[in-house]
């Protein structure tokens, strides 16, 4: 088993571990810290992510966001491409994606490079932006060209000192927990 797979299930683990109302709970608070936060109020477009069951929910800041008339920018897989970025309007559900997604209607494609801002999910990351993602490198060929500000959204216990890396993983700019301890 190569080190990156041995981490993802060692992370997936221990999110797994943490009951539901914690995850609720870091959710909210993340969801309070970017709604608090400046720049992200000021934003004009944003990328976001739908949340699968072991990942930080922000359906609740992502509406704020969306009534707040910022643009919302999803990934989504292509026909016969890879993924990209694509205008939302709201959250409701359209078609079934990959994961058992629920995905909403997806508008025009937008660059990565006209994003003010990308939350990006992740397995594991290190305080200095480094991410484990889930394997399929999604998230590395999206982010090119680079949005201005990267994102990384995390349960605490995500949190990792280091993680091995190879040329193509992109580095966030900064990566969000919640404050709390779990």
């Amino acid at each position: 088993m190569t080190g990156k797979r041995k981490l993802r299930r060692e992370l997936r683990a221990r999110v797994e571990a943490l009951s539901p109302a914690e995850k609720r709970r870091q959710s909210t608070e993340l969801c309070d810290r970017l709604l608090a936060d400046p720049d992200l109020a000021r934003a004009k477009t944003l990328g976001v992510y739908l949340a699968l069951p072991d990942e930080p929910d922000l359906a609740t800041a992502l509406l704020t966001f969306l009534q707040r008339g910022v643009r919302l920018a999803l990934p989504v897989p292509e026909p016969h491409e890879d993924w990209r970025f694509r205008h939302i309007r709201d959250l409701a559900p359209h078609s079934q994606g990959p994961w058992g997604l629920s995905l909403p209607e997806p508008g025009e494609p937008i660059d990565a490079s006209q994003l003010d801002a990308v939350l990006v999910p992740g397995r594991g990351f290190t305080p200095d932006g480094h991410r484990l993602g889930r394997g399929k490198g999604i998230y590395d060929r999206l982010l090119h060209p680079r949005p201005a500000r990267a994102i990384g959204i995390a349960f605490t216990c995500q949190r990792v000192a280091s993680l091995p890396r190879e040329p193509h993983d992109i580095q966030l700019h900064e990566v969000w927990t919640a404050h709390t301890s779990e």
